[in-house]
C-alpha cells in the first residue's frame, strides 16, 4: 500500500495520514555528511495470542525527552527524533509480576539470541546483627515490581552528599530553581542514581534507613559485604542496574557515549558493560569535550535490549512480565515501509529501513514500532524547509 504524504497536506480538508505519524530531520551522520532521515512510527495492538494489528489510534512521534513525575532524571520517554540509532532499541513499559506467593523470582526477555534476566525481590532492610555485621532482612512477599529504575540498583548516599559545600546563595540565586546543583557530584551512581541500595560510606543512620533494590542483575546480586563502596571513584565495581525502560541520556554508559563524562583512570578493562558485550571498548577511548562523541549515544534502551536492527517478524518471549500470560510470545506484525526522501530537483531518494525503536506496553495491549530511512543531502535543510518537502511510504508484508 502507497501513501504519498507531505506535512502541507495537514489541510481540513485533507485530514493527517492516520496510520502512521512520519517527519523528516536533516543532520550529519557519523561521517560528518549532511543526511535526511524520514522517521515513520506505526502502532498495534497486541492480541492475546502475540499478533499484531494496526491499533485505532496512532501514538505521535515525540519530540522532546518526558520524564516521571517527581523525578527530574527518571526518563518515561526518550526523544523518537535521532537521525540515527546504530542499534535497534527495544523497551518494554510494564511491571514484573509474580505467579506465585514469594518472596523473589525472575523475569526476562528474550530476543533472537539476547536473553535478558531480571532477579526481582521483595521489600529489603540493611541491620547489624548481633556480631556487628551487617546482614539483609528478610524479602517481604512480592506480587508485582513496575520495570522502572527507580526499583533497580543505584541511588545516592545522601548523608555523604549533605557534607558537600554549595557556592553561597547570592551566587545562585539567578539560576533556575529546579537545577539540581548536586547533580554531578561523586556520591551518586553514575549508571542510576534514581535507584536504590547505593552507599558509599558506612554511616550507621543511613544504613538503617537504606531500602534495597527490587530489581537486580541475576548474575550479581547486591549482598551486605558488597554493600558499601568506600570510595566514590570505584563506583563501575558495583552491580548492572536491571530494567526494562529508558535510560537517561545524563546516565552511564550513555553519557560517556555523548562524550561528557571523563571515566577513572584506573578503570582499564574491567567494565561489566564490555564485558557482557553490552558497551564497545572503544568508549574507553572518547575523550571528553573533544567533539568525538559516538552514535551510540542515541540508544536509549537498556542494558542487553539494544540490539543488532531487529528484524519485521522477529518474536519477542516475556517471561513474568504479561498481566495474563506467565509465558508470552509477541510476534511483530511482519511488514515494513519501504521509504524514500526527498532529494530535491523534483525527486525522491530510495532509502533502506530500519527499526530504531520498539516500546512495549503489555499493560495497554500495544506495540509502537519506529523506522528510519536515510539518504544523502545536499546541505541542512531549516525547519520551516522540512515542513514543506515530500516523502513517500509505502508499507509492504515480508
Amino acid at each position: 500500500m502507497t501513501e504519498y504524504f507531505t506535512p502541507e497536506e495537514k489541510t481540513p480538508d485533507r485530514p493527517k495520514n492516520n496510520s502512521f505519524d512520519a517527519r523528516q530531520i536533516s543532520a550529519k551522520d557519523a561521517s560528518d555528511h549532511f543526511i535526511l532521515s524520514l522517521l515513520v512510527k506505526r502502532t498495534y495492538r497486541i492480541s492475546d495470542t502475540g499478533k499484531c494489528a494496526l491499533n485505532d489510534e496512532q501514538i505521535p512521534l515525540v519530540g522532546e525527552i518526558a520524564f516521571y513525575d517527581g523525578s527530574p532524571t527518571l526518563v518515561s520517554q526518550d526523544s523518537d527524533l535521532y537521525i540515527f540509532k546504530p542499534f535497534t532499541d527495544v523497551v518494554i513499559k510494564g511491571k514484573a509480576r509474580n505467579d506465585r506467593k514469594n518472596n523473589s523470582f525472575q523475569a526476562s526477555v528474550q530476543i533472537a539470541d539476547s536473553n535478558v534476566g531480571i532477579q526481582v525481590v521483595g521489600n529489603r532492610k540493611v541491620f547489624f546483627n548481633q556480631s556487628g555485621k551487617l546482614e539483609f532482612t528478610e524479602a517481604e512477599l512480592v506480587e508485582e515490581v513496575p520495570l522502572r529504575y527507580d526499583f533497580a540498583y543505584g541511588g545516592r548516599d545522601e548523608a555523604a552528599e549533605k557534607k558537600i559545600k554549595l557556592p553561597p546563595p547570592h551566587l545562585t540565586k539567578e539560576l533556575p530553581p529546579e537545577m539540581d546543583l548536586l547533580g554531578g557530584n561523586p556520591y551518586r551512581y553514575k549508571r542510576n542514581p534514581a535507584g536504590k541500595g547505593y552507599l558509599v560510606e558506612p554511616v550507621k543512620s543511613s544504613i538503617e534507613q537504606l531500602s534495597l533494590p527490587n530489581l537486580e542483575d541475576p548474575e550479581n546480586l547486591l549482598t551486605p559485604e558488597s554493600l558499601i563502596v568506600h570510595d566514590p571513584s570505584l563506583w563501575y565495581k558495583m552491580p548492572l542496574p536491571r530494567c526494562t525502560d529508558w535510560v537517561s541520556p545524563m546516565w552511564f554508559p550513555r553519557i560517556a557515549y555523548f562524550g561528557l563524562y571523563n571515566l577513572p583512570g584506573q578503570i582499564g578493562n574491567k567494565l561489566a558493560e564490555i564485558a557482557r558485550h553490552w558497551a564497545e571498548p572503544k568508549i574507553l577511548s572518547i575523550i571528553p569535550m573533544k567533539g568525538n562523541m559516538d552514535f551510540r549515544c542515541t540508544n536509549g534502551a537498556s542494558l542487553g535490549l539494544q540490539l543488532p536492527y531487529i528484524k519485521p517478524k522477529e518474536r519477542i518471549r516475556m517471561v513474568n512480565i504479561h498481566p495474563k500470560f506467565k509465558d508470552f510470545v509477541l510476534q511483530l506484525p511482519g511488514e515494513y515501509p519501504d521509504l524514500w526522501v526527498d532529494g530535491r530537483k523534483g525527486k525522491l531518494l530510495s532509502t533502506h529501513p530500519f527499526i530504531q525503536t520498539i516500546v512495549i506496553e503489555p499493560d495497554e495491549n500495544r506495540v509502537s514500532i519506529l523506522w528510519r530511512g536515510s539518504g544523502p543531502a545536499i546541505r541542512p535543510y531549516f525547519d520551516e524547509e522540512l515542513k514543506t518537502m515530500p516523502y513517500k511510504v509505502e508499507w509492504q508484508k515480508q
